[in-house]
């Protein structure tokens, strides 16, 4: 591992707007979005490669992470895209449905497929066969303060819903501006609800979605109630309205569900938090994923490819990774090697990627979530019944899996 840190720097950055692939069978390309931070790191991993393979040289692009998509798709139309890119986990899909995305298959990975997360892997996985691999990955977690736990009498996170609710009724003083949660709606969001009493988004097959479903309706029943019922949500969620993020660091929200990277900018504002599991319903403590996939976008070059990817998802290189950066490994034989002393919240992350549960990769998804999160919306207003608002959102849903089989 002491090799890592001690590599002088000796790439260059080719920053051409669209330097794609199809160059020398040595030369690998690859589009990255790392922020300033995990492009430093990255670029070890790269020089430690190629210090262990002379003959390959690696070219890396930094392209901005909300630009990516567009970037990649002007390169796939001019026949020049770069040999890998890292994108969105919501962007394989839409590679895959335009044939760009380069399969993946079980002998290409041999035992490396058993070592990775496997929501992570999942959300890569198109009719039974992968379209990229998780280079980094996060996951929805409860972050609670700890002054407002303190100050209430309050020794620890709720492990259950129904704790969620006894410690809510504690935590929510009106009078004082102080709620016990803030939360957001939006389909994403409401996952660890959905997936907590046992719903799942989309039928084995899926050809339909399944969110209507009783457990599905009992999920989202049960946080509409935190507003409508119980009272212990703040209604962060309407327009306008100061977001859970600010009312947690203004110690109005006692509790929201958030990420990983809120971690790093809730500790230098010296913020006193903890994060725990999502809590557990009739199903379990379950959570959902984002983070971003490596695709691999030229053919001609899938062999170099995978070999790099196979040396940046070893176990080596992802406990290095986890260290440097405080984030979980996607490779679970990483997880001994953490240093949990210098990053502390580590545990609580790795332990919810045990239960963390995919969204299926879909090509329209952000239509699908526009459609869910509309219907939602007018369940919490008050304007519909959790189920009717379920109901009307899985039709809608549905009429866009047609058109996106």
């Amino acid at each position: 591992m002491r090799g890592f840190t001690a590599i002088g720097m000796t790439l260059s950055l080719f920053l051409m707007s669209c330097s794609g692939g199809g160059g020398s069978q040595n030369t690998l390309t690859i589009w990255e979005s790392y922020n300033d931070e995990e492009h430093a790191v990255f670029m070890k991993i790269v020089e430690k490669y190629q210090q262990k393979n002379p003959g390959i040289t690696i070219e890396v692009q930094r392209v901005p992470f909300q630009g990516m998509e567009q970037k990649v798709l002007t390169a796939l139309a001019a026949g020049m895209p770069p040999d890998l890119a890292r994108v969105d986990y919501a962007f394989v899909a839409t590679l895959a449905a335009k044939h760009a995305a380069v399969p993946i298959l079980p002998e290409d990975l041999g035992t490396l497929a058993a070592e990775l997360l496997q929501a992570p892997l999942e959300s890569n996985r198109i009719r039974d066969t992968l379209y990229g691999l998780p280079d980094q990955t996060t996951c929805i977690l409860l972050f609670y303060n700890r002054d407002l736990f303190q100050r209430f009498g309050i020794e620890g996170p709720p492990r259950t819903w129904d704790e969620f609710v006894a410690i809510g009724k504690k935590l929510t003083h009106p009078d004082q501006g102080i709620y016990a949660f803030g939360m957001r709606n939006s389909l994403w969001w409401t996952f660890p609800f959905f997936f907590s009493f046992g719903a799942r988004f989309l039928s084995p097959d899926r050809s339909r979605c399944e969110l209507d479903s009783p457990e599905g309706i009992q999920a989202f029943t049960f946080k509409v109630s935190l507003y409508r019922q119980h009272r212990i949500e703040a209604g962060a969620w309407k327009p306008g309205a100061v977001s859970p993020d600010v009312g947690f660091v203004n110690g109005k929200y006692a509790m929201i569900l958030s990420g990983p990277w809120a971690i790093k900018q809730l500790q230098q504002m010296h913020l006193n938090f903890g994060i725990a599991p999502v809590p557990a319903g009739p199903a379990g403590s379950r959570t959902t994923i984002g983070g971003t996939n490596m695709v691999i976008l030229n053919p001609k070059k899938k062999a170099e490819a995978l070999k790099f990817l196979k040396f940046l998802l070893s176990p080596e290189v992802q406990a290095f990774w986890a260290n440097e950066l405080g984030q979980v490994p996607v490779n679970r034989k990483a997880f001994a090697a953490v240093d949990t002393v210098r990053h502390p919240f580590l545990p609580v992350i790795m332990r919810a990627m045990d239960t963390a549960v995919p969204r299926p990769p879909l090509a329209n998804y952000g239509a699908i979530e526009l459609a869910a999160n509309a219907e939602m919306d007018l369940a919490l207003q008050g304007k519909k019944s959790p189920a009717q608002a379920l109901h009307d959102a899985v039709r809608r849903i549905n009429e866009l899996l047609k058109e996106h089989p």
